[in-house]
């Protein structure tokens, strides 16, 4: 009991280790070869977690086996894009200037349900909305309303909104986020002071944000929520 305790312990780490190894893409939309490769390597750590009899090796030696397989595979794909071609597939174009490309689909074996339900999933009600859509290599669906059907940017109407970068979470669960509040260069005495000076304490907020023009976003545990100016403008240190 205790062996296989230990050897369903021992493959999960090395499963972990492997999907870390993999890359972040691993955990969102696969390629063909990662998906066939994620199959096979559920398959081969279950035969020696499920019985003492099989030796451990039988188990690593195909993980480790596999991993260099992908690692050429990824490498031969980022260095060629004829391999990467071969392997991951290429998007294709099935919506242009509003107008669904029947041969394209059929090509894909991809009905027009499968197109429709993706137009939904990127938030298209109404394919006529739709002036351009790409089946990607990973089988996801991008689609692009037409020129004229798009808001207009910043820019076209003349407006200028100032740098915005990636708002610093700085109390998350009454707990600091130290590692972001010195990127905002602050330490955590001027967040209990800023706190202080509208009757709060870290452990009463719940959520606390500060984007780059400097202003704070706090949700309290009490489900309260307050928006204000914590650092004057032109002062965001990131």
């Amino acid at each position: 009991m205790f062996a296989l305790f230990f050897r369903g312990m021992a493959l999960y780490i090395v499963m972990i280790l492997m999907m870390r190894g993999l890359g972040k893409r691993q955990l969102g939309q696969f390629q063909p070869y990662e998906f066939a490769m994620t199959i096979l390597l559920a398959d081969v750590i279950s035969a020696p977690m499920e019985s003492v009899s099989t030796p451990l090796l039988h188990g690593l030696l195909p993980v480790a086996a596999m991993f260099i397989v992908h690692g050429v595979i990824t490498i031969g794909s980022l260095k060629s894009d004829r391999i990467r071609a071969f392997v991951s597939g290429k998007p294709a174009l099935v919506i242009s200037k509003g107008v669904i490309n029947q041969r394209e689909l059929n090509r894909l074996c991809l009905s027009l349900s499968d197109l429709l339900e993706g137009l939904r999933s990127a938030g298209f009600l109404d394919p006529a909305d739709v002036g351009t859509a790409v089946i990607e290599a990973n089988g996801s669906i991008s689609a692009f309303a037409p020129g004229d059907g798009r808001p207009p940017t910043t820019a076209e109407v003349g407006i200028d909104p100032g740098y915005e970068g990636l708002p610093m979470i700085l109390i998350m669960d009454g707990r600091v986020q130290c590692n972001n509040l010195s990127q905002a260069g602050r330490d955590e005495s001027w967040l209990a002071h800023v706190l202080a000076q509208r009757g709060l304490c870290i452990q009463s907020v719940y959520l606390a944000s500060l984007d780059t023009h400097g202003r704070m976003m706090l949700q309290l545990r009490d489900g309260g929520v307050q928006t204000f100016a914590a650092i004057p403008p032109g002062k965001v240190a990131w």
